[in-house]
């Protein structure tokens, strides 16, 4: 299990990486949540990105399938509060799929100011409710913002899933790049997004995501 961190000039680049699908567990997150930290307070730009072949393949389903609900319940929550460090982010944020993509990988990507997928044979869904999980509020309120229209409830409700191309047209992703190409392209999009930073940047974008983040406090606090 790794998350690194590598400042780049003035672009923090967080990798997710536990050798396998990027499952989201209290160790993953433990880490996440530090190298964001140093991120927010070092860098004038992030990029998000995950392992190659997977950005994110979800929670752990270990802790899905105890049956203990109160330890999933805690887990997601403390994913929410990721997703809200990242919606809520002082600099801008540019998240980078090289895979697939699913469930709070997904949130997290909604959070991101910019998001770029490599194109490929990945799917991207949210799958919770073929899983047997009801999405809460949380999770639905940053989609419902990303996502058009016409792609909510066969998303959100019906767990469809997408290639890159599918997944750009839902609005899941707002760029496509070819094979390879993706973290250039990240890169080359927050050293421009980073000259914008500061803060009629930060103000701006908390006003803009306001709704959201209210309705994010009333979960989180």
């Amino acid at each position: 299990m790794s998350v690194t961190i590598e400042l780049v000039g003035e672009i923090a680049v967080i990798e997710l990486d536990d050798g396998g699908k990027n499952v989201i567990n209290h160790e993953l997150l433990e880490l996440m949540e530090a190298a964001w930290d140093k991120a927010e307070a070092e860098a004038k730009a992030i990029v998000l990105k995950g392992r190659d072949g997977c950005f994110c393949a979800g929670f752990d389903l270990k802790v899905l399938n105890s049956g203990d609900a109160e330890a999933f319940n805690a887990l997601g929550a403390r994913g929410g509060r990721m997703a809200r460090r990242i919606y809520d982010c002082s600099v801008p944020v540019v998240g980078v799929t090289e895979g697939h993509a699913m469930t709070i990988g997904l949130v997290w990507l909604a959070g991101c100011d910019l998001r770029i997928a490599e194109e490929g044979r990945f799917k991207f869904g949210m799958t919770e409710v073929a899983l047997g999980v009801a999405l809460p509020g949380w999770a639905v309120e940053p989609l419902r913002t990303r996502l058009q229209p016409g792609y909510l409830e066969p998303a959100l409700l019906h767990s469809a899933t997408y290639d890159p191309n599918g997944a750009l047209a839902a609005g899941f992703i707002d760029r496509v790049a070819p094979t390879g190409e993706a973290l250039d392209a990240a890169m080359s999009a927050a050293a421009e997004l980073s000259k914008l930073a500061g803060p009629a940047y930060r103000r701006t974008k908390r006003a803009l995501r306001q709704p959201v983040l209210a309705q994010l406090a009333e979960h989180f606090g």
